[in-house]
């Protein structure tokens, strides 16, 4: 009994802790995201600065260079993250079928004992009724 709730126990924990390793991606993720985003949105305003001065058009083609090789790096390491979440899906379906088995298991030992247990208290209660109808049917015919 003991060793199938141990089991039982780390199945559960490898669940969580898959599903924490997926929320940490995701995150990353949503990181990255974000400052994929606020590298557009420098980029736009840098350009419109651009505009404004004549230094300012000499350096842009430069600077505008490096934003985008630094959101290219970024769609890579984007890309490298929703292989690791794909990855990180699937430990965790795993993970949550291995915990089922297990489960899925006890309740079922726990259901065949209930079932025996019921059959024995109905063996008992059969047997204390032919007990007092043979004792009253005795009773009878004495009397």
């Amino acid at each position: 009994m003991k060793s199938r709730d141990t089991l039982i126990k780390l199945h559960r924990f490898r669940v969580d802790e898959a599903k924490t390793k997926l929320a940490g991606l995701e995150s990353i993720r949503a990181d990255l995201e974000r400052k994929s985003v606020e590298l557009d949105v420098h980029l736009s305003e840098e350009s419109r600065r651009a505009t404004e001065n004549e230094i300012g058009r000499f350096a842009y083609p430069s600077f505008a260079r490096s934003i985008r090789e630094r959101k290219e790096k970024l769609a890579l390491s984007i890309a490298e993250i929703e292989r690791s979440i794909a990855e990180a899906r699937i430990d965790v379906q795993d993970a949550f079928r291995e915990l089922k088995k297990f489960e899925l298991a006890e309740e079922a030992r726990v259901k065949r004992e209930s079932d025996h247990l019921a059959h024995i208290e109905q063996t008992e209660t059969d047997e204390r009724a032919l007990q007092r109808y043979a004792r009253a049917k005795a009773a009878a015919e004495r009397g």
